[in-house]
């Protein structure tokens, strides 16, 4: 079977359940299974990155969902620095690790720390604020990264010429990224009424929306470059990994919710 025959039927049985459960949750247990996916991403990032404390660091990133629930954000900061002083600790005292690995695993770990907090669990947190909005705005948010995807797939691959980032990802084109921001903003603008937007607010927000997307695609195929592999796992059938399917979310969600949020106060 062809990797793209793959991809469009996986996507075709998952999309559904996926929307679905983005729709019919309630808040709480939208956060529940967020949180979740979080889990399996980061550990993820764990494998690509070689860490040997995945479990730990994959705990101390879930418990700072306590101070984000309770919007304890300065606890949340404080926990998170704390997250890297334990890992920090632990490695400096470990005796197990040789002399020449020592330095690359400290500053790695701890780094997966400050990866997961940013660029996983904010992010995913920011998709539960939406859900605390609105029922429908996590849903039109991944409506959008869908379109964008999908757009920028298929302008990129009849008229992509132009190279956007070769060094990073050398198949994205400056022709797939407009279809990318083409994509967000059709949802978004066809969306402007139900986010409580204007018109120009909304062609605004969906096409940079787009690019969002595309970014957080792009620091995601950056990291995996680093460790020279190509999908971050092969949990999807045709999609990679939790990783691959979430990184257009990394802006996207805080960038939303942010607009949205802004709006109700001018």
């Amino acid at each position: 079977m062809g990797e793209l025959k793959k991809r469009v039927i996986t996507g075709v049985c998952i999309a559904p359940v996926i929307a679905f459960l983005f729709y019919i949750l309630p808040p709480a247990w939208l956060l529940i299974l967020l949180l979740t996916i979080a889990v399996v991403a980061l550990l993820e990032a764990a494998s690509l990155a070689g860490c040997h404390m995945r479990y730990l660091i994959a705990t101390l990133v879930i418990v700072g969902t306590v101070p984000l629930y309770f919007r304890f954000f300065q606890i949340y900061m404080l926990w998170m620095m704390a997250s890297a002083f334990i890992v920090i600790t632990i490695k400096v005292f470990d005796r197990k690790t040789s002399l020449e690995d020592a330095n690359r695993d400290l500053t790695g770990q701890a780094a997966l720390v400050l990866f997961s907090n940013l660029f996983i669990l904010v992010p995913f947190f920011y998709l539960y604020l939406l859900k605390e909005l609105d029922e429908l705005f996590p849903l039109i948010l991944l409506f959008s990264i869908w379109a964008s995807d999908i757009f920028a797939y298929g302008i990129g691959k009849k008229f992509g010429k132009h190279p956007l980032a070769p060094r990073i990802s050398p198949k994205k084109t400056v022709e797939g990224l407009l279809g990318a921001a083409l994509g967000s903003l059709a949802v978004i603008t066809a969306s402007y009424q139900l986010l409580d937007l204007s018109i120009p607010a909304a062609l605004g927000v969906g096409v940079a929306t787009g690019v969002l997307g595309q970014a957080g695609d792009l620091l995601e195929s950056a990291c995996k470059r680093v460790f020279n592999t190509k999908d971050s796992s092969q949990l999807i059938p045709g999609h990679g990994g939790i990783l691959d399917r979430i990184d257009s979310f990394i802006f996207t969600a805080p960038f939303l919710y942010t607009c949205l949020v802004w709006t109700r106060y001018l």
